[in-house]
């Protein structure tokens, strides 16, 4: 039989067995979960959407709720300075777009399986502030719990703590596996006040974890809190036997947390407003960094400034160092030079061979004065010789290259400056 009749044939089976539609099935309504009155009557009211319910707590806050030692009515304050004074600053909320303070609980901390059971988001509102925290009812009503956060609704500012790193990311992974369901998240814009933090702290603070900046610099200290690797053990009991007295912990951990991001955000904005000093000199130097890294360069010199003007300790000599380049990036060399010298009295490590290169090609390269230049080049690799560890070994192995490099062209620039002022010492004696 040819391939074609084969063909013929195999068309005339397909008409014959025609598959006939099975009709509809209608979706089974969910059940509610047997622990709902139980949750309800804790402080959990069930909710129901297009996609199935949830359990909700709202928390209202009046503007003169303090917590720890900063009250929520700055927050405003905050915002608004930012705005006016610093636009372009990573700690700016964009004006005109609605933000939010966003923590959450996990079953895990990562891993296709690891489920959001908890979401906290506490926006501003008519006389105060709302906290609206959503437990997931049971691990099947996830495109519920997911779509009651209204992160498919509008773009906004979410202010985190640690949250580009694990909370962000993971509800983004939560939505894609149920992108099929609900609508997209939308894109918006982060504010993570661990990054900030870690700014304005680095050398001041041992660890950032939340707990530790809480009682070092917010004035908060948690009292019978849940330690948060309790948090997915505890919410899998409550699902299971119904009892919510421990997820009703969890909760009071999340509020704390989310608390404590409005006035961490409220304290580190009050930082930049270089009013009085509150804080070591080194907060105020690593602001003053922040701002040099941000290429704001007139705003980081006014912070090494005060850092000159207020304190008496070694942050005054880096602060004397950043002061220094900055001039000579003006061309105004000795006033530099004055920086640099200053910056010597106390500066250290690495900071400390920074400042004898620069110094070096100042004298070497705008003040002409090449005795001078030798002389720093010699300090500095007798400096290095001494204190090897300040740097790593492969960056102390071009350091010693360059310094020799540079010892060598300067003594070869004396040769030439001796060798062509002998012949004017003979023609003078000659006359």
């Amino acid at each position: 039989m040819s391939y074609e009749k084969k063909l013929m044939q195999m068309k005339g089976l397909v008409k014959k067995n025609t598959i006939k539609e099975e009709p509809k099935k209608e979706v089974p309504v969910a059940t509610l979960p047997f622990y709902t009155e139980k949750w309800n009557a804790a402080g959990l009211n069930l909710i129901q959407n297009d996609k199935g319910f949830l359990f909700v707590k709202e928390t209202f806050y009046d503007h003169s709720h303090i917590h720890g030692n900063i009250g929520l009515h700055h927050l405003h304050e905050a915002i608004t300075f930012m705005q006016e004074k610093y636009p372009d600053h990573p700690l700016t909320l964009a004006p005109g777009i609605p933000f939010c303070f966003y923590d959450t609980e996990t079953t895990g901390l990562k891993g296709t399986g690891v489920l959001i059971f908890l979401n906290g988001m506490l926006k501003k509102v008519e006389n105060g502030f709302l906290l609206t925290q959503q437990v997931l009812a049971e691990p099947g009503q996830e495109a519920s719990f997911l779509l009651a956060s209204e992160f498919w609704k509008t773009s906004q500012s979410i202010i985190t703590y640690n949250g580009k790193s694990f909370d962000f990311p993971q509800l983004v992974s939560r939505w894609t596996m149920n992108r099929n369901t609900i609508p997209p998240l939308q894109e918006h814009k982060h504010i993570d006040l661990m990054h900030s933090s870690k700014r304005i702290w680095k050398g001041d603070l041992e660890r950032f974890k939340l707990k530790q900046l809480e009682e070092q610099k917010l004035g908060f200290v948690r009292e019978n809190d849940i330690p948060g690797h309790l948090a997915p053990i505890i919410y899998f009991d409550a699902v299971k036997h119904g009892d919510p007295t421990n997820l009703m912990k969890v909760l009071t951990h999340n509020e704390w947390d989310i608390l404590s991001l409005v006035t961490l955000y409220i304290l580190s904005v009050k930082l930049l407003k270089e009013d009085k000093v509150v804080e070591s000199s080194v907060a105020y130097t690593n602001i003053a960094k922040w701002f040099r890294d941000l290429k704001s360069v007139d705003t980081s010199q006014d912070w090494f400034k005060f850092v000159i003007d207020r304190f008496a300790d070694d942050e005054v000599s880096v602060a004397y160092y950043y002061v220094g380049l900055h001039l000579k990036r003006k061309h105004l060399y000795d006033e530099s030079l004055k920086a640099f010298q200053a910056s010597l009295t106390e500066i250290v490590g690495k900071y400390r061979i920074d400042v004898y290169i620069e110094l070096a090609k100042l004298y070497e390269h705008q003040k002409k004065d090449l005795e001078m230049a030798l002389e720093i080049t010699r300090k500095c690799a007798g400096y290095l010789a001494k204190m090897p560890n300040v740097v790593s070994e492969k960056q102390q192995l071009r350091l010693h290259e360059d310094l020799q490099k540079r010892e060598a062209r300067i003594i070869r620039k004396l040769t030439i400056s001796r060798e062509s002022a002998q012949p004017n010492k003979k023609r003078a004696f000659q006359s």
